[in-house]
């Protein structure tokens, strides 16, 4: 169980990255307009879906080292990310 939670909360924390992403890149005119914006929808859809089971699923427990670490996991995922952004930008 504690490895399938790990999977589902770390999924619905990083799918709610592509619409971050997407806007991103559609801001600063890497890809254009109408894909951006169509990513950032599907993005919204698909991380509020996923979320949403995962919920269902698997109620919050932070009481599980599970949790911990898949927050923990997304948390460098987006310091990494910042970094990257800031050091091409």
């Amino acid at each position: 169980m504690p490895n399938t939670l790990f999977a589902a909360r770390l999924l619905g924390y990083l799918i709610g990255l592509l619409p971050l992403v997407a806007l991103l890149l559609m801001f600063r005119q890497v890809i254009p307009q109408g894909l951006g914006l169509g990513l950032t929808a599907f993005g919204f859809l698909a991380s509020y879906w996923v979320q949403q089971r995962a919920r269902t699923l698997f109620p919050y427990d932070f009481k599980n080292r599970a949790e911990w670490l898949a927050l923990g996991i997304y948390v460098a995922v987006v310091v990494a990310m910042l970094v990257l952004i800031q050091v091409s930008g």
